[in-house]
């Protein structure tokens, strides 16, 4: 008999890794997409099968292509007896920042990120329009899915959006691009919140700060890296003065994908440690 399953887009790394262990720690089998990173991949399934006991399936590809989501959620029937217990939408990426301005996403969104918003504004509906289709459109696409393979009283689904993207927290004008998507997710989390209550499926978005993950390494670079002053006076801005983990995101979704927190829907919870007051 299998037991709880969740699927965790871009679930091998960063944010999303610290989601799976935690996931995986309160027993759920796991369906884990990821982009690129092969090895990274093969290393999570490894570790999280061997350590918690759960069966695991990777699946390779860009969710910002429809195709990518068909093999993901072609996986539930195939290998999981097509019952679902969580969706989170945590793949992400802020092209040439989080990731290189060569890599196959930047080719994709158009490839002007050096000419991005340096005013605040637009410069490329390619780069709109792939944004479009790593958050909302995938979200829809996941959440409308997933909500097949769910039963009522037994289902969640959490996206992860950023700071900034909501009235909670100032804009950052640089961050336009991914941000007006992510500000759709949050919008839809509280749509299908509300459309999914009376079958007391719950839907939430979880809002990090700071966490220390490797994307970092691009996104500091040109400041010097993750070690600079730049960096560090940053962090230590914040109130709480500090990285989190993406350990403590995991738990934070985790408990959102469990139980003891069925009567929490449509809200957009920040664990940033105080960042959205300053």
């Amino acid at each position: 008999m299998l037991s709880k399953l969740a699927i965790v887009t871009g679930g091998t790394r960063g944010i999303g890794w610290g989601i799976s262990q935690q996931l995986a720690k309160n027993g759920h089998n796991l369906i884990l997409g990821f982009n690129a990173n092969e090895e990274a991949a093969l290393t999570a399934k490894a570790t999280l099968e061997s350590t918690y006991e759960i069966k695991v399936d990777i699946v390779k590809g860009d969710v910002a292509q429809e195709s990518t989501i068909d093999r993901i959620f072609q996986s539930v029937e195939d290998n999981f007896e097509g019952k679902l217990t969580a969706f989170v939408h945590n793949a992400g990426l802020y092209v040439g920042v989080t990731t290189s301005a060569e890599s196959k996403e930047a080719n994709l969104a158009g490839n002007l990120q050096t000419q991005l918003l340096g005013n605040g504004s637009f410069t490329s509906f390619e780069q709109y329009d792939y944004y479009q289709n790593v958050y909302p459109k995938c979200f829809i696409r996941c959440v409308e899915k997933a909500l097949n393979y769910m039963e009522d009283e037994n289902g969640y689904i959490v996206a992860i959006s950023s700071p900034g993207c909501n009235s909670s927290q100032r804009p950052q004008l640089s961050y336009a691009m991914p941000g007006q998507a992510k500000a759709v997710v949050e919008f839809l989390t509280r749509y299908y919140a509300k459309t999914l209550a009376p079958r007391r499926i719950t839907v939430n978005t979880v809002i990090p700060g700071y966490i220390k993950t490797e994307a970092w390494n691009f996104a500091a670079a040109k400041w010097g890296g993750v070690d600079s002053d730049t960096i560090k006076n940053t962090i230590k801005n914040t109130p709480m003065q500090r990285w989190a983990s993406p350990i403590e995101i995991g738990e934070v979704v985790a408990f959102l994908c469990s139980p003891k927190a069925a009567f929490i829907t449509g809200v957009a919870l920040p664990v940033d440690g105080g960042l959205h007051l300053s």
